[in-house]
């Protein structure tokens, strides 16, 4: 993988099978010598004689892995303290696991490469140490990214450290902005569920059973967080129907979160479960044909994202945008409404047709991201090829569009904006990046796309793994030298289709696969 100007290595896949990697590593570390090749050639033609061989080395093999196995020594459960120390030493077992004959000859076919469904949507935590995930199984799982990646000639097996499995869809996630591995107290995810609660996890600790010993635990078993550690009510006042959200974020000192659901946006505060402290509506009256006189607008909040804190707003200023292709701006502090503004080809909330416009007309707001400078706003919308640019100062036309980014599909595809540091353009310490995925298997990347009017095509273009699924999710580390892509498919059939069986009898029969890559940029 790689283009004209960047270069791209798969440092960790979820694809990667275990007991491959083991292999290709025994082998460079025992090349065979001359005397070797000689030894082995006349093994060959003993075997064609019909005689029979007895082959020491396997033996040798298989008995270290017997004295491996038996002198190895129990592992002390961990604490907070240590937090760092048992994560990156779980992280790094495949690397440990490779360089051992034992573990090669114990190893089974059927553990060696598990099955990673079709991922609906991924974030990077906020202190780049992890990957979070939810899938088409109503999974959650955490995958551990490594220091030591970039030291590897191979790519590595990439598993989750942390998962859960629910009995419902997962609609929504978000982490905690003070993540911080070193820190248990901050390791809280929030997860929206239907027909559930809204629960807060802590990504890496099993809670269920606080005091066992967790050395009991198989190295390859991911740690259970499934017991939440807290429970937000959000009920409707005036039928008690349970709400759920469709969008979730923090604010940033990581004491209240957002929870966006139809014609509403809920603020909580973590220390009370109860319900929300207050509610920010889009619409002053849900049953005015004018949309609350000619204000806001209607619709389920399908996104939400906080600017960089400025000067003149130390909270940040909190976007929303909305499956009926609106986006309100608020402020999260009193949650006075800003500015309310409709997407190109909306009237009145109506979609008005053009042939020209095709492309860019999406079917509702599915991502939102500020630049870090906090000045230009980009939208991305189900079915639409293209990202939408708003600079803040001025939400009635947007200033131009990503182009190209093959995403005319239903299936939400996320994409990242990365702080590039100085370039050319960067007068007022502006420059960035935005990195999406396509359904192609794509990766674009486009460099400064706000110094453009129009369609701005993509500067890189490179393909993740073999390019048989959608991009669901591009994610950029601070350092630059990483990048995490999440693909996600669905196909229908069974012949000639890659992924787990799904469906059958009166139901059509489909197949769903997913993986997770660790990339490194060079």
């Amino acid at each position: 993988m790689s283009s004209s100007g960047l270069k791209v290595r798969c440092l960790a896949s979820t694809t990667v099978s275990e007991r491959i990697r083991q292999e290709q590593d025994l082998e460079r570390e025992n090349e065979p010598n001359d005397e070797e090749v000689d030894q082995r050639r006349g093994v060959e033609r003993a075997e064609r004689d019909g005689e029979s061989i007895t082959l020491v080395h396997g033996d040798s093999l298989r008995k270290d892995g017997r004295e491996s196995q038996d002198n190895r020594a129990p592992s002390k459960s961990p604490s907070p303290s240590n937090s760092e120390q048992h994560f990156e030493s779980s992280s790094s077992s495949d690397s440990e696991t490779s360089n051992s004959a034992a573990s090669l000859a114990g190893s089974s076919p059927k553990s060696s490469k598990s099955h990673t469904s079709c991922v609906q949507e991924a974030q990077l935590s906020p202190d780049g140490t992890c990957v979070f995930t939810s899938d088409y199984n109503r999974s959650f799982s955490v995958y551990p990214i490594d220091s030591t990646l970039h030291t590897e000639a191979s790519a590595r097996a990439l598993k989750p450290y942390a998962h859960f499995t629910s009995s419902d869809p997962i609609w929504a996630f978000a982490a905690n902005p003070l993540f911080n591995i070193n820190d248990a107290n901050s390791t809280h995810v929030l997860v929206s569920r239907r027909d559930k609660y809204i629960t807060l996890h802590n990504a890496l600790w099993d809670l269920s059973n606080p005091n066992s010993d967790q050395s009991s635990t198989p190295i390859n078993t991911p740690v259970d967080i499934a017991r939440p550690i807290a429970f937000y009510k959000l009920i409707n006042p005036q039928n008690e129907a349970l709400t759920v959200p469709l969008s979730l974020t923090y604010s940033y000192t990581g004491t209240h979160f957002f929870a966006g659901a139809r014609n509403t946006i809920h603020i909580f505060d973590l220390t009370d479960p109860s319900g929300p402290i207050h509610t920010i509506p889009t619409i002053p009256s849900v049953r005015s044909k004018l949309k609350g006189g000619g204000r806001g607008f209607k619709g389920a909040i399908s996104a939400l994202t906080l600017s960089p804190p400025t000067p003149t707003s130390s909270n940040g200023l909190l976007a929303a945008g909305a499956r009926t292709r609106h986006v309100g701006i608020y402020d999260p502090f009193n949650g006075t409404e800003i500015t309310t503004f409709s997407l190109p080809g909306t009237l009145d909330g109506k979609r008005v047709y053009n042939a020209n416009m095709q492309h860019v007309i999406g079917d509702g707001v599915s991502s939102l991201k500020y630049s870090p400078c906090g000045t230009y706003l980009y939208v991305a919308e189900r079915t639409s090829d293209v990202l939408l640019i708003y600079d803040v100062r001025n939400f009635s036309l947007a200033l131009g569009y990503c182009a190209g980014r093959q995403a005319l599909t239903k299936q939400k595809l996320g994409f990242d904006v990365w702080n590039a540091g100085t370039s050319p353009y960067d007068i007022e310490g502006t420059a960035h990046e935005l990195w999406a995925g396509g359904t192609d298997g794509m990766v674009r990347v486009w460099r400064d796309p706000y110094v453009k009017e129009g369609a701005v095509e993509a500067d890189e273009v490179f393909r993740v793994g073999d390019g048989g699924a959608a991009v669901v999710g591009t994610m950029v580390h601070a350092s630059g030298g990483l990048a995490v892509a999440a693909c996600g498919r669905i196909g229908v059939g069974d012949d000639g289709v890659e992924g787990r069986r799904r469906g059958g009898g009166n139901l059509p029969r489909f197949k769903e696969w997913g993986s997770v890559d660790v990339l490194g940029l060079s």
